[in-house]
């Protein structure tokens, strides 16, 4: 499977970092530039912004987050991959990730996205079915799981996102995994158990490299008083209310699973 690596060319030392994981585990990969979003003019910032919004506006970082994913998506469009893998160089890789790879590949599961990370909290999964061959299994995803450190979208999946993420309208893991999200509900995504990477902040809590802080800077939104202004902030309040209504109703259902998806084996 094609894999993919999002690296500001200002993140060396992160660049080093995936690397030094992919080549322990003999995983081959793509780096693509990613977009600085810090150096976009105010300009280019609202032409690619979208009038209205699901959860928050998004900030310049998170501008240059979505579209070097767009990129990917459209690589994986154009050269017409069955499916690809896509990592931010802040994800600590699993042991086992290239068996895992290749297996999905092989397989080629009826999917648009598989979310391969997990970020240690509480989510909704469907009973799901083993992957022959590796430990791990694919389970429907209910409810929000955030971040995109690490999953594998396929063409069909790719082609979607493409159709419906633009202009730019929320933070890419929102957009993709939240399931209150426009774009989530025409995709069929799903959760590895055990998960193969996580984001390196929230493996390591203390003693954190400052290389590895959020490029994205979401403090840059923040008010005097509130996170995006008042109006902004109630309607966040409101659909995290939802989507909790959401979650609790979900993991009560037979045939769910409402638990933490566990991490297989870090290299990191």
């Amino acid at each position: 499977m094609k894999c993919f690596l999002i690296n500001l060319d200002r993140s060396p030392e992160r660049l080093a970092f995936f690397g030094t994981q992919a080549q322990r585990c003999g995983m081959p990969f793509e780096r693509l530039a990613g977009v600085d979003g810090k150096a976009m003019s105010d300009t280019d910032c609202d032409r690619l912004r979208a009038p209205t919004f699901d959860f928050q506006p998004i900030n310049r970082g998170e501008i240059g987050l979505f579209l070097s994913h767009r990129a990917i998506w459209e690589r994986v469009v154009k050269d017409d991959l069955p499916c690809a893998a896509v990592f931010e160089d802040d994800a600590v890789l699993s042991l086992d990730i290239c068996e895992v790879l290749e297996a999905i590949d092989r397989e080629q599961p009826e999917a648009d996205v598989i979310k391969l990370e997990t970020t240690g909290r509480k989510v909704v999964t469907h009973q799901g079915v083993p992957i022959p061959g590796v430990r791990h299994g694919l389970h429907p995803l209910l409810s929000w799981h955030g971040g995109t450190a690490g999953y594998v979208v396929t063409r069909i999946g790719a082609a979607k996102l493409l159709d419906t993420t633009w202009p730019l309208a929320d933070p890419v893991d929102q957009v993709i995994f939240h399931p209150l999200s426009r774009a989530r509900h025409n995709l069929r995504v799903v959760q590895l158990q055990p998960a193969v990477c996580i984001q390196k902040n929230i493996l390591q809590t203390s003693g954190l490299d400052p290389a590895f802080n959020t490029t994205i800077d979401r403090q840059a939104t923040r008010g005097p008083f509130s996170r995006h202004g008042l109006w902004v902030d109630l309607r966040r309040a409101w659909k995290k209310h939802l989507e909790r209504r959401l979650r609790r109703r979900l993991a009560r259902k037979p045939g769910h699973r409402y638990d933490v998806v566990p991490l297989d084996r870090p290299l990191a």
